[in-house]
Parts: C-alpha cells; structure tokens; sequence
C-alpha cells in the first residue's frame, strides 16, 4: 500500500550522523519519498519507521522543494537515504530532476535497488545526475532481501545505463558475513565488466534493536552504534 500526503517537515536536510569507524562522506537528504516496498531483511529503514516501511510519497508544491535546494550553494542530494529513489517514483521527482539539469555545482544522487528507470531512459543523461545501485552477492540477495530484482537485474540495467551516457555507481551493500562469503567474489568480476564511474563497499549497518522489528535480519558483521 502506497500513502500520498503533504510533508510537514523539511525536504532538505544535511546528513552528517555517520557512526564512528564508518567512512560516509556528508551530503544533503532530499526526501521525495519514505519508505520503500522491498522487504530486505538487514534494512535500516524496518529500524527508523519502527517497522512500517511502505512507502509515502509526498505531494507538495515543486516551488517549496526548489527553495530548499536553492538555500543551498553546492553539494550532493541523495534522494535515497528514506527510501528506495526509484522503486516507486515520487511525484516531485521528474521536476527534480529537470531542475538538476540546469545546475553546474549541485548534484542529484539516485540509489535504488530497482530496476525502474523508464524516468531515465526516456531523457537526455545529464552529469547533474548520478545513478546508483546498490547489489549484493547472489547468495545474499537470495536470503535476505525479498521481493527485489536479482542482482544481475540490477547489474545488467545499470550496464544499459553507462551505455546510454549517465552516470552509474555501484553500492555493494551491505557485505554480509552471515551469507557465502566466497560468493562475493563472482559479483565483483561481474561488477569490473560494466566498468561503473565508482564502486562503494558497506559494511552491515544495525542497532541491536533493528531485531525488535526484524527479528530474522543477519546478526554477524553488523556496524555497533558504539563501535
């Protein structure tokens, strides 16, 4: 089920709550959207929405959306920190993505588990936006995370991508130890194929009270608020 409503609060925040040992450079949340209708068992969002993690697009007026960025001078906005950017397309995010067009010091960063991108396909690739997609290794992905594309989905769309001329990332995240590690590697010769512009690897981020809401989420290898 899919909630449309007003947002209250701000669209755009910066983000700069990384734990401690944890590399995650700062960048501004643009939140078109909450939520998200994957059921990935380790995701963080089960934790933050206390388990309800459908998602909530947000309806206001674009002119309010665009104050906020502009308030801003320079900088990345990810409008997948809350939610999944792509999996179900927020109705202000075609005119973000106009907008970010025409800028030359502000960036759009789309991450997504998705391999929804008719958005994309049908404009000109801008250097404004940058596409990521986070992948597992296929033995994770078979286990913990449920209802999304298979990673060589993800993979063989992002290749379409770079081919067409935008900007692609890969996030391989999260490396879970609970999984076949040695898998790991045959998604890492998969992902030097397609030659993205940035490869990321994360770590499994939980708190220990991500168990209250997903109690079969992976437990070995997880990022400790206190470590």
């Amino acid at each position: 089920m899919i909630t449309q409503r007003e947002r209250k609060s701000k669209f755009v925040r910066l983000f700069n709550k990384t734990p401690t040992g944890v590399v995650c450079p700062h960048f501004y949340e643009l939140i078109l959207s909450n939520g998200c209708p994957y059921d990935c068992l380790y995701c963080y969002l089960k934790l933050t929405f206390r388990g309800k993690t459908k998602p909530t697009l947000f309806t206001n007026g674009w002119e309010q959306v665009k104050t906020e960025i502009e308030a801003i001078r320079e900088g990345v906005f990810s409008t997948g920190e809350l939610a999944d950017s792509l999996a179900v397309l927020p109705p202000l995010l075609s005119k973000t993505m106009d907008y970010f067009q025409t800028l030359y010091n502000k960036f759009l960063l789309l991450v997504t588990k998705s391999v929804n991108v008719n958005i994309l396909r049908n404009r000109e690739p801008s250097r404004q936006i940058i596409l990521s997609f986070s992948v597992n290794s296929i033995s994770a992905a078979e286990r913990f995370e449920k209802g999304v594309p298979s990673p060589l989905e993800r993979l063989s769309v992002a290749d379409e991508m770079i081919k067409l001329g935008w900007r692609v990332r890969i996030r391989l995240d999260p490396v879970i130890l609970e999984s076949d590690i040695d898998s790991y590697e045959d998604i890492c010769k998969r992902l030097s194929y397609i030659n993205p512009e940035m490869v990321t690897v994360g770590t499994l981020r939980q708190y220990p009270t991500l168990h209250n809401f997903a109690p079969n989420a992976p437990r070995i290898g997880m990022t400790r608020a206190d470590d």
